[in-house]
């Protein structure tokens, strides 16, 4: 099924996931909230009360609320699902998935407009944006090796067919039934991702995949390459593809 298209402007929704994102939490609305007509977001069982700010944001459309347990057990595409039929509630006509620690570059949504006005022209309902890996300074991202292709299914047509991805970690959002013989289409567009900025967060990060993945089951590459400093290159944001409001240099 495909939403009217007779509204004068199109409809683009965010989804958000989110536990205990209060240090990304109001930026992130910041450089989001202008970019869609909405955000419908999940608070997988915060204990820090993020919950609370994001219901009292006038962007929210809808806040789902998972209880907190322990052990915590993360499954991205059980709340990638959730948010995209809670979606379908509120006539999106396309959707962008984003973490509380990612922000949009200047002029995405007009950029995303243009994009989507030439794919409906030929058929095409989902996108890969280029992910930039902010790195020790807000203005700089890591490019050597993998960095430089790093990719992610992010902007998508929004359709009720949705066939998901149920990998519990690092599965696409889009719907796999979107794709272009195998794989999806790679757009023009930039999200930058702040957790690689200090080497705290690096370790950090690390640290969680390797415990929840231990045996590599969920990514073949492993994640030792997330701390590993051989080879850095980096290089300065692109003039007018910036993102705003820049984060903090110190953790």
């Amino acid at each position: 099924m495909r939403w009217n298209r007779f509204r004068k402007r199109r409809r683009i929704i965010a989804l958000l996931a989110f536990r205990n994102e209060m240090r990304f939490l109001p930026d992130y609305f910041t450089s989001v909230a202008p970019m869609v007509d909405g955000i419908v977001a999940l608070d997988d069982g915060s204990t820090d009360g993020p919950a609370e700010f994001v219901a009292s944001r006038p962007e929210v459309l809808e806040l789902i609320r998972l209880p907190n347990r322990e052990p915590h057990e993360w499954n991205d595409a059980l709340n990638h699902r959730r948010l995209v039929e809670a979606s379908w509630n509120h006539r999106p006509d396309w959707l962008i998935g984003l973490d509380a620690d990612e922000r949009l570059e200047i002029g995405f949504r007009r950029r995303a407009d243009e994009l989507i006005d030439r794919a409906q022209s030929a058929g095409q309902r989902a996108f890969r944006v280029h992910v930039r890996e902010i790195w020790d300074d807000p203005l700089q991202f890591r490019v050597d090796g993998v960095w430089g292709t790093k990719s992610s299914a992010r902007l998508f047509e929004a359709r009720t067919d949705h066939e998901f991805h149920m990998q519990p970690l690092h599965c696409y959002w889009a719907p796999l039934n979107s794709m272009v013989n195998g794989d999806f289409l790679q757009a023009d567009l930039l999200l930058y991702h702040l957790r690689m900025l200090h080497s705290a967060d690096r370790d950090a990060r690390r640290l969680r995949y390797e415990t929840l993945d231990p045996n590599r089951e969920q990514q073949s590459i492993g994640y030792a390459y997330l701390t590993d400093t051989a080879g850095l290159t980096l290089e300065r944001l692109a003039a007018g593809r910036e993102y705003q409001p820049l984060p903090s240099s110190e953790p």
